[in-house]
């Protein structure tokens, strides 16, 4: 027996090393092509089992990208801000189905009466998405709903979906904010990070000099240019944090079990608005069929002033691939990794 369990051992050895070589392979050829600067990291079953930094972290001080390199994550975001109303509604201090006036007494009528936490949460609102011609000037939240979010409705809540970068999110922003009477970034390290362990991940403060963090960047071809000023008060509970790979991981691993909330909140999340409508809470819901096979996937990408983000998955198998970038530019690095890690499982 436990000759037959070395051998075993060996031959799993070989197959995920041959795996890994796979995974470097791909990465390197679109390294070759697109110039990549950021951090990639590739989980499976509870295992870190590919971790690679790219390019530069800041251009004009030569210092490179590392495994622990901090970036603005975008939309990545509102998975947070949407675990923190799962966490509220499963004690009761919130309800998902209830009209935002509730919460938000003083919003137009006319339209919060018709809107739910639930319709903010999938992009299902209705509120349409501003020209946000001073995105980059800062703006106190009573200015940002009154110009932006309190507009005549585009379509009835819960009759279409469209993406809202900024406005649904943020509004769910301010009604944690009222209902805990805690600031977000408070409520975020209290019931998220902490708990989590995740230490190089926060909200963002233009006011606090972060350690290891990447400098945005415009890039064109092989160069790379200062990304300019963006004021951060308008991405808030959207937006507005920073993290790593390695934190996006321990990420994963408790969306994986019921250490913030209960199997059936994580289940929530992940059940899409409506068949059409394939949007949880937080995360896109995507079925490609791989090797011939449907698989179930979440994820969702996230851009910010010089930074990208993505994060993918698997909702019924224990994989996920995250990349963290530095530029503005998007390259999609997923799709081809996750293919070749369900195709080497096929074999």
């Amino acid at each position: 027996m436990k000759f037959i369990l070395t051998i075993l051992f060996f031959l799993s050895s070989i197959s995920t090393y041959c795996q890994v070589e796979k995974i470097s392979e791909i990465f390197d050829e679109i390294d070759s092509k697109e110039n990549l600067s950021g951090v990639v990291l590739v989980g499976q079953d509870g295992q870190v089992i590919f971790q690679k930094a790219y390019g530069i972290a800041n251009q004009s001080f030569g210092i490179e990208n590392n495994l622990d390199t901090k970036f603005l994550i975008g939309s990545l975001t509102k998975q947070f801000t949407a675990m923190l109303v799962m966490q509220l509604a499963e004690t009761g201090q919130l309800s998902l189905d209830v009209p935002i006036t509730t919460y938000l007494p003083n919003f137009r009528n006319e339209t919060g009466d018709k809107i739910t936490i639930r319709h903010l949460l999938t992009h299902t609102h209705g509120i349409p998405n501003p020209n946000l011609t001073d995105r980059y000037k800062p703006m106190t939240k009573e200015e940002f709903i009154q110009n932006y979010a309190e507009a005549n409705l585009d379509f009835e809540p819960g009759a279409q979906f469209e993406y809202s970068g900024v406005v649904g999110y943020y509004l769910i922003g301010v009604i944690l904010e009222k209902v805990t009477n805690k600031d977000f970034a408070k409520l975020l390290e209290e019931n998220i990070l902490e708990p989590l362990d995740m230490r190089n991940t926060d909200y963002y403060s233009q006011d606090t000099i972060q350690q290891n963090f990447a400098t945005g960047y415009i890039q064109k071809d092989s160069s790379f240019l200062y990304a300019p000023h963006w004021d951060m008060s308008q991405s808030f509970s959207a937006s507005g944090i920073y993290s790593t790979v390695g934190d996006l991981f321990k990420w994963d691993r408790a969306l994986r079990g019921t250490q913030l909330i209960s199997n059936t909140g994580v289940e929530t999340i992940f059940t899409p608005f409506s068949n059409k409508i394939r949007y949880g809470f937080g995360w896109f819901i995507n079925d490609p069929v791989i090797n011939g096979e449907k698989r179930l996937f979440a994820g969702h990408n996230g851009g910010a002033n010089g930074y990208k983000s993505q994060i993918m998955r698997g909702i019924n198998e224990d994989l996920v691939v995250i990349y963290l970038s530095n530029t503005d530019k998007y390259v999609e690095i997923r799709y081809p990794i996750i293919e070749a890690v369900v195709n080497d499982e096929g074999k």
